[in-house]
């Protein structure tokens, strides 16, 4: 009950702009509100006045003002806390705005006061007469992590300030939750219902499924494996996404993604819109509002699903980055029988692309340890497979679909799509087969594989799956794997990974570990390598192309107040060897007025760098306990720690021992630390570690156009090569520095020299060991034995990177160098190619007349025949014409030499000499 109740209200017109400003003084038994807030009662006549003269402006802005205009401020205070808050609202014609900012809470309301009656609705409004909504809410609330119960008291007295009370207050309790609350009031005749949708956020509205009669009987006693299809129960209702939008600057649109869930029947739509134009907010009327409405759907999907029988379909079309994407999916299932097939195609401004993926589920009982459920066979034009993270492997859509068995309740459709269009991208003039299978063995462990080749443009083979082995509350395996061969760019990449829903013996217990192994073969990266499990050293800068975010081999265990984990890594790289393990033990006490911990941990990293040999590790251990105890106005804060540090390298081992009690710190030293770590080779200890016999130090390899090698009497080779694609490589261990000109001939042909091109290699290069001296080595090639046609041989070099701990720009590699990301030298130049030129003649189409392509045999015994010019007019002498014996003079048509008539007209710029032989 209010104790004191003050108002107080001052009207004030300035420059014909009314404004009444209010004070309030409230105060009850355990909240007073204090409040100044000035009101425009009359704020778009007003505003309307002061643009009048502005013309096309007041048109635009007009629809915009509200009727009124309320700001003010406002304390609320209880016994202990107090709320400082600014407040700002919109009045409009059928609805209000509102916003309220504080430092503890932040809240934004959307509402419609006025009443909407469902008896103007079109066709069904005559069966509606009794219907209406009196009331509408959109609320979004925000309040402070760091808020106390004392203050979480005081901020619901103030979202009850500020929300229709109609819709959110029930028994003296505001039903507001955090994030996004929806509400209305739906009156029947005279009865009113409240309908609140509170604390919901854009990931989803969850409502309890309606109860459902289920005939299976859960057995907690049983051992059989789930089923990789096995499905969460789906809440009746979810909003997956609410998208608002302005739609060429004349009208909003709200899109929406939502996903029906009854029993085994599910219904998700996509995208769909509803589009107000703004001139409807112009004398707003229901009637006007419903003819200028526009409704629209992006997609749909049907899912059917029960132990013996599946059906679901989906279509999806969606228009963005001047490109129009239609996509499907049909999936049915019944008893071990299944049919799956996605369609996807892609119109751009200058092609199309199309891709069609089908899978058949029939089982085939070909052993125990590999029992066929069935195979999988696609195709894409004008596409491309790009391999997705090891981590987003189970949710690529054809692993996910076939692995799961088709399309289930809680999917999203739009993600499916997306991700599909995403790894298999519209490329021209691009192609992908792709090929599947799903199998298990003994029943246990369930693994579907889909293998993509992508040719045309670039070549590629790609392999990636899913292997899940569970039994529910005992363990749950999966691992997901994929292995990648780029055959244009030359890489070849492997890699696996459990993931998180990984664990054994309690779902607590997580188990985590991946691997990786990359080879590239050209480029700039040519030479390079990695092989990892559990990642890498802490210090180790990742390369770009080396694959990261490997997990650490091990497992967590948390169980809320105790947290166990075990963590180790290994990697082997060009430069180094690295290795570590991680350990610790937590163990939280919070009984409220007294807080614990206690906590062990050991950590354990190693660097191993080779040829030269050395080493460093580091090694910490770490026991901690830490107590609070907070009693009225007393605070008590203890803590202990003990901590150790050993730091070790060599050979010649010396290390640095640190403790640390309590503030104190203790260094001890072992071994020489007078001298530092040879860390380079003598010249011997380099060429026995890196350089082979001299006679291996230059090799050679016919990579390409061998037709077949013949074997002679001598028990020599010959080798019956095609010059199209013949190719011969020339490979040196040491790199080449210079290829002189002079250095490459031809000799058994005038001493021809070829032409390469100028090498583009680092300089100077250095052999790492010690007080090497800057390389020089010249490669000369000479080919014996060769005829003219040799001449066409083109030179080009063989360029590949180098480990910088063998060869690098100095005699000698840092330790930075060494973790460092850049730890290869590029573009060293290791050989040359030699092949036959690619240069192909091209035909120069020209026309010609037919006498000018004409060729003429001519025997005649004592006479000549002789070709005589008029004014650029050809005819032939008469007694020459006589002579051929075959025509009388008069008979002699020589029209068509003087170029008159139309059908066998050729052009004067092709007259010419024709040749006659006699």
């Amino acid at each position: 009950m209010s104790k004191t109740n003050v108002q107080i209200a001052l009207d004030v017109t300035v420059k014909e702009v009314d404004l009444t400003v209010r004070g309030s003084l409230i105060n009850q038994e355990e909240f007073s509100t204090m409040s100044l807030v000035g009101e425009l009662p009359n704020a778009k006549e007003n505003i309307k006045e002061i643009l009048a003269e502005e013309g096309e402006i007041q048109k635009v802005i007009t629809p915009f003002i509200p009727e009124k205009l309320n700001f003010g401020v406002y304390k609320l205070s209880d016994k202990k806390e107090s709320i400082t808050a600014f407040q700002i609202a919109a009045q409009y014609e059928k609805f209000k705005i509102q916003g309220v900012i504080s430092k503890e809470i932040k809240l934004f309301s959307v509402g419609i006061a006025e009443e909407i009656s469902l008896k103007e609705l079109p066709l069904v409004g005559e069966y509606l007469k009794d219907y209406a909504i009196s009331n509408v809410e959109l609320v979004y609330v925000s309040k402070s992590e760091q808020s106390d119960d004392n203050k979480n008291i005081l901020i619901d007295y103030t979202k009850k300030q500020f929300v229709n009370k109609n819709i959110w207050i029930n028994d003296e309790q505001v039903n507001l939750g955090n994030s996004f609350s929806a509400g209305l009031v739906f009156k029947t005749g005279n009865d009113e219902n409240k309908i609140t949708y509170p604390g919901f956020n854009v990931g989803g509205i969850n409502i309890p499924s309606l109860p459902i009669k289920n005939d299976i009987k859960s057995n907690p006693k049983s051992n059989k494996v789930s089923s990789p299809s096995s499905v969460e129960k789906q809440p009746l209702v979810k909003i997956n996404e609410i998208v608002p939008s302005i739609v060429n600057n004349d009208a909003i649109q709200i899109a929406i993604s939502a996903d029906f869930n009854i029993g085994t029947f599910g219904l998700q739509l996509v995208g769909l819109a509803i589009k107000v134009p703004f001139k409807v907010f112009q004398n707003f009327s229901l009637e006007k509002l419903w003819n200028e409405i526009e409704f629209s759907l992006k997609g749909m999907a049907i899912v059917y699903d029960t132990p013996t029988l599946g059906i679901s379909g989906a279509f999806l079309r969606e228009i963005k980055d001047n490109k129009e994407e239609y996509n499907g999916l049909l999936t049915f299932r019944m008893g071990k029988i299944e049919l799956i097939a996605i369609g996807s195609y892609i119109k751009t401004p200058t092609y199309s692309s199309l891709f069609a993926f089908g899978y058949l589920g029939i089982p085939i009982p070909v052993d125990p340890a590999f029992y066929i459920h069935g195979f999988a066979l696609g195709f894409g034009m004008n596409r491309n497979f790009l391999m997705p993270n090891i981590s987003e492997v189970p949710n690529f859509p054809l692993v996910k679909l076939v692995h799961q068995g088709g399309l289930k309740q809680g999917d999203s459709i739009q993600k499916i799509f997306s991700d599909l269009n995403r790894y298999l991208p519209a490329c021209e003039d691009t192609y992908v087969i792709v090929a599947g299978i799903k199998f298990d063995s003994y029943k246990m462990i369930y693994t579907t594989g889909i293998v993509a080749i992508a040719f045309g443009n670039k070549t590629s083979f790609n392999l990636l799956g899913l292997s899940t082995m569970k039994m529910p509350g005992v363990y749950n395996f999966e691992f997901a794997f994929s292995m990648r061969a780029d055959l244009d760019e030359g890489i070849f990449l492997a890699q696996g990974q459990l993931t998180d829903n990984t664990y054994i013996l309690l779902p607590q217990l997580k188990l985590t570990g991946g691997f990786a192994l990359g080879i590239w073969l050209k480029g700039s990266n040519s030479g390079d390598f990695v092989f990892s499990i559990g990642g890498y050293h802490p210090k180790f800068n990742v390369p770009s192309h080396y694959p990261n975010n490997i997990s650490r081999l091990g497992f967590d265990f948390n169980m809320g107040p105790v947290q166990l984990y075990g963590k180790a890594y290994f990697a082997l790289t060009p430069s180094c060897i690295m290795a570590g393990i991680e350990g610790g033990l937590r163990v939280k006490l919070n009984a409220g007025v007294v807080y614990a911990e206690i906590g062990i941990l050991l950590k354990v990293d190693f660097i191993i760098h080779w040829n030269p040999f050395f080493y460093e590790a580091e090694v910490s251990v770490q026991i901690y306990a830490k107590v609070v105890i907070d009693v009225w106005l007393f605070n008590i804060n203890s803590s202990f720690s003990l901590a150790a540090k050993l730091f070790i390298c060599g050979p010649d081992f010396k290390g640095v021992a640190v403790f640390k009690v309590v503030g104190y710190q203790l260094e001890v030293k072992f071994g020489n630390h007078n001298t530092s770590i040879n860390k380079t080779l003598t010249q011997s200890d380099f060429i026995s570690a890196y350089l082979p016999e001299i006679k291996n130090i230059i090799s050679y390899n016919i990579t390409s156009g061998i037709i077949k090698k013949i074997k002679k009497v001598d028990g020599s080779e010959c080798i019956v090569v095609n010059p199209k694609t013949f190719a011969l490589e020339v490979y040196s261990e040491i790199p080449i520095t210079e290829i002189p000109k002079t250095y490459i001939q031809i000799t058994d042909i005038y001493d021809t020299q070829l032409n390469i091109e100028r090498l583009n290699t680092p300089s100077p290069i250095y052999p790492v060991f010690t007080e090497s001296d800057k390389l020089t080595n010249k490669l000369k090639l000479e080919v014996q034995g060769a005829t003219k046609d040799f001449k066409s041989f083109v030179l080009s070099p063989i360029y590949r990177s180098v480990p910088k701990s063998i060869w690098n720009t100095k005699n000698s590699i840092s330790e930075t160098e060494a973790l460092s990301n850049d730890n290869l030298l590029k573009n060293v130049c290791n050989g040359v190619k030699l092949e036959f030129s690619k240069v192909i003649s091209q035909i120069k189409e020209v026309e010609v007349s037919l006498y000018d392509s004409l060729e003429k045999e001519i025997h005649l015994d004592n006479k000549n025949l002789e070709i005589n010019f008029i004014n650029r007019k050809e005819k032939l002498d008469n007694s020459t014409m006589i002579g051929f014996g075959i025509l009388n003079e008069d008979d002699i048509d020589l029209t068509d030499l003087e170029n008159d008539i139309n059908a066998y007209k050729y052009k004067e710029s092709f007259f010419g000499t024709y040749k006659v032989v006699i």
